[in-house]
């Protein structure tokens, strides 16, 4: 069954397809890293999709708007290989959206080569014209078949071309044909991960020892490669929360550790999950503070709120037994104590928004001490000046 890989080193992922099925020409695939590294940093929608297949004899990446497109160069190349050779071709559709590190990451989706070069053939529509942009911003529109002998009689003034993109003559029939492809794969279910975990260099550790010496009663979450990472006692405590496993982190040069952790795009709901166990969590992402949440503010204990008409304060909190103990003021004369599980009462909590942490009754200052306002006292009185002393012979005379 064909399945899907988010969120990986694609590069890494094609590179294992090109040393295991292509044989001669694997310089191609130098080129095709040049095209996935410019989709991921392109801010046009249209080069994010790439269609990418190896065979024993090369490797080829295409843009998938263009391979849907009749006639153009990207779709008559992915057809060919299907209907006109017998090579054994291995297929993915991929979607660049990031370069960390110097590594692109985004999803890949395997793909049967053959099913899909019918699928291009059986749904493709029908083009219009070419696009061509110049190295000056000059663009120019041209029939398809002549837009290479126009382009070339314009580069001695408008400079190289720099994109050429046939445009369909129906855009919404090719906009239907793409999300159909889009629900396709994202139909698919996700690979299994086989988790290795980059060491955590030396400088890094430095960094973490120094948040968490700042916070060291916090889960403290900190920043790696697109995930948040908590080690040691911190992993053992939030893998049971986070529903994770506790792995080993390397350390170059030291033993390894504990750790656990949860992709920085899931942020949100990941720290929420550790919030709500009554922790202090503390994000920490390239130096910053990305997220200080304070386990006192997940329920503010002798804070009012209103729960269902009631005026109720908030007594205590026992977070082993999921519950908050509670008293109903809305008649002060008649107080009525009863409890509630946390989630119930934290949607209140989110509902009051930042203002019940004022109905939380201040501390009366602590009362000082006879003794402590006697020495104050003393420490503020002016010193007494020294007495001069008499100097004797000689020095008398000075």
């Amino acid at each position: 069954m064909k399945k899907k890989h988010t969120n990986v080193d694609i590069i890494a992922e094609l590179k294992k397809l090109v040393d295991s099925h292509v044989d001669s020409y694997k310089e191609d695939f130098d080129i095709d890293k040049r095209i996935i590294r410019c989709a991921a940093e392109s801010k046009e929608p249209e080069d994010k999709v790439l269609m990418w297949f190896c065979r024993p004899h090369g490797t080829h990446c295409l843009r998938e708007n263009q391979v849907f497109i009749q006639g153009t160069r990207d779709h008559n190349t992915y057809r060919f290989y299907a209907e006109q050779t017998r090579d054994e071709c291995i297929a993915r559709v991929i979607i660049p959206k990031e370069v960390r590190k110097g590594k692109v990451y985004g999803d890949v989706f395997e793909v049967n080569y053959r099913e899909q070069a019918a699928n291009v053939a059986q749904n493709s529509v029908a083009p219009d014209h070419d696009r061509l942009t110049f190295a000056d911003g000059y663009m120019l529109d041209a029939p398809c078949r002549s837009s290479f002998d126009a382009a070339m009689a314009l580069v001695g003034e408008h400079g190289s071309v720099k994109t050429h993109r046939t445009l369909p003559k129906d855009a919404d029939a090719l906009a239907e044909v793409l999300t159909k492809q889009k629900s396709r794969r994202d139909r698919l279910p996700e690979a299994e991960r086989t988790e290795v975990l980059a060491p955590l260099p030396v400088a890094e550790l430095r960094k973490y020892e120094a948040v968490k010496q700042a916070h060291p009663e916090a889960l403290v979450c900190f920043a790696q490669n697109g995930y948040f990472e908590l080690y040691g006692k911190d992993a053992e405590k939030a893998a049971p929360l986070l529903g994770t496993k506790v792995l080993e982190k390397k350390v170059r040069g030291k033993s390894a550790m504990p750790v656990t952790g949860f992709r920085e795009s899931a942020w949100v709901a990941a720290s929420k999950k550790l919030w709500q166990s009554g922790a202090d969590v503390f994000l920490s992402k390239d130096g910053d503070t990305f997220k200080d949440l304070k386990g006192a503010d997940y329920i503010p204990v002798g804070a009012t709120l209103m729960m269902d008409g009631m005026k109720c304060r908030i007594d205590a909190v026992d977070y082993t037994a999921n519950e908050v103990k509670l008293t109903d003021i809305t008649k002060p004369d008649k107080p009525f104590k009863f409890s509630e599980d946390i989630a119930y009462v934290r949607n209140f909590v989110e509902d009051a928004g930042i203002a019940i942490y004022d109905t939380i009754p201040k501390k009366p200052a602590a009362r000082e001490s006879i003794r402590e306002k006697l020495k104050a006292s003393q420490k503020a009185q002016p010193s007494q000046p020294q007495k001069p002393q008499k100097l004797k012979g000689k020095d008398m005379e000075l």
